[in-house]
């Protein structure tokens, strides 16, 4: 009798870069014959929690991906996965992808835990950022929330106040919770961009999305590669290790002590990196088995 292969799945819980999503779902049911399954019904707008727990059990999955927009709904999405399959690796850990959610707790993260990464100074409350803005310290101000739907990503920058009279004019119609409050470290035209895949890093450059886009050329709006110094890379790589992530992104500018991190996206869209679906392909295979090798040769010593 001949043998059978086992299907396998992996299952997706995702809301955002759907395109992204199904390009890694066609490549891998042409390379590697595995299904991936989109967890979600019809998206937020419809979530129902019984239905996603229906279908995490019905499924096989040997592995998951999660990449959410920012929403209090995604609580009740994290509940579910710990209940029904705590035991399913995931791409991302889900506790990495609640940091992320807030630009507050990701900056939060890499200062007690990555001292030797460079970050503008950041302020918990409205009031020390007011009291800095008084010294004479221009301050960014942002959404916390990292991933909001249907909003364009100009739209997540409130401002640059100069003075604390314009800082506080800024955000006098904002809840304090709903904002991030940053030093801002002057004018840069150009933004790097870093991705990760495991250990692969790669580095382009992008238009800052502070300066004037339609004063651009079309020259200046292409995306360069550059490469990535060892030392950044090795601390990158560490910082999302430590924070859970083996897919993310990365944007800094380069100042005159060094590179400093503005942003951290978990699972970014690598739109600009077109070899960026079959190596997340590759790297989720890879994930999958090891796992199976290390589990079966687990079972082999215990019987």
């Amino acid at each position: 009798m001949a043998n059978t292969i086992k299907r396998k799945y992996i299952g997706a819980i995702c809301n955002r870069d759907l395109e992204v999503l199904e390009n890694i779902k066609k490549f891998f049911i042409k390379n590697y014959n595995i299904t991936i399954v989109n967890l979600m019904k019809n998206g937020l707008e419809s979530f129902n929690t019984k239905y996603l727990e229906k279908r995490l059990k019905k499924y096989p999955i040997s592995f998951l991906i999660v990449k959410l927009t920012t929403q209090e709904l995604n609580e009740k999405i994290y509940r579910i996965v710990k209940k029904t399959c705590p035991e399913i690796p995931i791409l991302n850990t889900l506790e990495s992808i609640q940091i992320c959610e807030s630009r507050q707790n990701t900056f939060n993260f890499i200062k007690q835990n990555s001292k030797k990464i460079l970050t503008p100074h950041s302020f918990s409350t409205k009031l020390e950022a007011i009291h800095i803005s008084q010294k004479g310290i221009p301050i960014i101000v942002k959404l916390n929330s990292h991933n909001i739907p249907d909003l364009p990503k100009n739209d997540r920058i409130i401002g640059i106040a100069k003075t604390h009279r314009e800082l506080l004019e800024m955000i006098k119609n904002y809840n304090e919770g709903d904002l991030f409050f940053q030093e801002y470290l002057g004018e840069h035209d150009v933004l790097y961009k870093i991705y990760v895949i495991g250990n692969w890093v790669v580095s382009i450059t992008s238009h800052n999305r502070l300066q004037q886009i339609n004063q651009l050329s079309p020259l200046e709006l292409l995306h360069i590669r550059i490469p990535v110094e060892e030392p950044l890379k090795k601390r990158i790589i560490r910082l999302g290790r430590k924070l859970g992530m083996s897919v993310f992104g990365i944007d800094y500018i380069m100042t005159e002590k060094g590179p400093y991190i503005v942003d951290i996206n978990d699972f970014p869209s690598f739109n600009n990196v077109p070899e960026g679906v079959s190596l997340i392909s590759d790297h989720m295979y890879n994930l999958i088995n090891m796992r199976e090798l290390y589990r079966n040769a687990f079972v082999k010593a215990k019987s």
